[in-house]
This record gives C-alpha cells, sequence and structure tokens, in this order.
C-alpha cells in the first residue's frame, strides 16, 4: 500500500500544477492498485472469510464489486445451473488456483494448514517469537512479529496473537509468507524442509 499511497500522492501533485495526466502515468497507477488487491486485499478477505465458509458443502460464486463513489458490494452469483456449467467449460482458465505451504519439521511433523497463516504461526513458534522478532523481517512498514498493534486497522486485523503479548502480521499473500518462512529457516538454523503445494 506504501507504494500505491505515494503514486497517488505523485499524481496528485502534479494534478495540483496542471501537469498532464497521461493515460501511461494511469496505467502505472491501475497496475500498482491491482498490484495491492492481489498481495494485500484479496489475501485478506480470504483469511476472513474462509473461516465463515468452510463448513458449507455446496460451492457458491461470490461477486465482489467497488467503485470509489460507491459501497463496496458483495453478491451471489446465481446463474442458471446450464449457463453457469457452460460458463466453467468456456472459462476453465480464469479459475483461481488456491495454494498452501506445507512444512516438515526436524523431528518429522508436519504443519499443512488449509488457512497458510496458521502454517507461519507453527514455524514462529517453532522458532520461538520473540527470535523471530529480532530477525526484523518487514512487513507493512513493522516487524512481521511486534509487540505493538499496527495503528491502521486493515492491517491490526491481520496480526494473530502468537504468544501473550505479540502479534504476527499475517496480511500477506501465500508467497510472501512462504518467503518469511524460508527467510526464518535460513536465519535461524532450523533444518525445515519447505514446500508449496496447490490444493
Amino acid at each position: 500500500m506504501e507504494k500505491l499511497e505515494k503514486a497517488y500522492q505523485a499524481i496528485d501533485l502534479l494534478e495540483s500544477i496542471d501537469f498532464p495526466i497521461t493515460p501511461e502515468l494511469m496505467g502505472i497507477i491501475a497496475r500498482f492498485e491491482k498490484e495491492y488487491l492481489r498481495e494485500e486485499v484479496i489475501p485478506l478477505i480470504e483469511q476472513e472469510m474462509a473461516p465463515l465458509l468452510e463448513k458449507m458443502r455446496n460451492s457458491f460464486e461470490l461477486e465482489i464489486t467497488y467503485n470509489p463513489e460507491d459501497a463496496l458490494n458483495i453478491t451471489l452469483v446465481d446463474r442458471p445451473k446450464v449457463q453457469a456449467q457452460l460458463f466453467a467449460e468456456e472459462q476453465p482458465s480464469k479459475r483461481q488456483k488456491k495454494y498452501i505451504i506445507r512444512v516438515i519439521f526436524p523431528d518429522n511433523h508436519v504443519s499443512c494448514k488449509h488457512m497458510v497463516w496458521e502454517t507461519l504461526m507453527d514455524v514462529i513458534r517453532f522458532a520461538g517469537p520473540e527470535n523471530v522478532q529480532r530477525l526484523g523481517i518487514n512487513i507493512m512498514g513493522g516487524n512481521l512479529v511486534s509487540r505493538q498493534l499496527h495503528e491502521n486497522e486493515r492491517y491490526r486485523v491481520g496480526q494473530k496473537e502468537v504468544e501473550p503479548g505479540l502479534y504476527v502480521c499475517t496480511y500477506s499473500s501465500t508467497d510472501t509468507k512462504l518467503e518469511q518462512i524460508k527467510t526464518i529457516n535460513r536465519a535461524l538454523n532450523l533444518g525445515l524442509k519447505i514446500e508449496k503445494q496447490m490444493l
């Protein structure tokens, strides 16, 4: 989000001096926005919604629509059965792939949680939260493991208490969590075997 906010500030500054805003500049903003959605917003939505939906026995399609001038709108897509089947056959490549992380610890026990942040938490508990905190792994402008709750409520929602008074920022994509686990493993010489798997 930091990079996107700086881009917005740059556009505001250019507009304030009547500098022409070209389609190329707006294209860069759009690319930053998509990156922000992909890396920060979607993982948080998945993280918060999964516990609400995981007990459901049927598949449903939700559509999220956002316009700066309107409220966020989430609707249940209710396609006729035949239409839905044709839609799936025509666009199989657009189905988003879901990945999880599998970690094998030195004693051969395995952490491979459906919620990827839980696997990250298992690794941090094994490594020792304070040891990980000392590594200073940066995420969202702060430490991955911190004694402070983030001042931004959006990020604070993604902080999970790993032990009393210590919080892990889980507000990130699966790939980011994978790199965090690899960093912890290397820095603390934990001897973990780490894999990314498709669900």
